[in-house]
């Protein structure tokens, strides 16, 4: 009898977790950071989500709006090798203090904050924001979100 529970347990764990045992739990952006809240973070009246998910990558994103004009993702594990390649690629990015570990603002990337092994990103359309008005914006996104991991 115990062996046959045993088997069990691990058929399950195995289900469960994959062959490894080990399963990074799945994020979905959209449901942790809702549309209501990106859109009052935002200061805009946005309308429709979509997830923009790479499992292979453990990228989690959203997009908010028609045509995705705002955006939020998570990599983990795996964010700091994500954020050591794409601040490399934009050598002009300033860094952003007192946001996670480590953290780039560009205006065409976004904002990206290292936590540990996780990194967020936002990104929100200029318009006719100042740069200290975007980034503003894409650092409470982003640390609503962390609030939310």
């Amino acid at each position: 009898m115990r062996s046959n529970i045993v088997s069990l347990i691990s058929l399950l764990a195995v289900a469960v977790f994959g062959g490894n045992g080990v399963r990074a739990a799945d994020l979905d952006v959209c449901v942790a950071l809702p549309i209501a809240t990106v859109s009052e973070l935002a200061h805009q009246n946005l309308i429709g989500v979509r997830a923009d998910v790479s499992e292979e990558a453990h990228s989690f994103g959203c997009a908010y709006g028609m045509g995705g004009l705002v955006s939020v993702s998570v990599i983990r594990p795996g964010g700091a090798a994500a954020f050591s390649r794409t601040s490399n690629r934009y050598p002009n990015a300033t860094t952003v203090a007192g946001l996670g570990d480590k953290a780039v603002y560009d205006k065409g990337l976004g904002t990206i904050a290292l936590f540990g092994d996780t990194v967020i990103d936002a990104f929100v359309p200029h318009g006719t924001m100042s740069d200290t008005q975007t980034l503003a914006i894409e650092k409470s996104l982003i640390l609503a979100l962390r609030s939310k991991l």
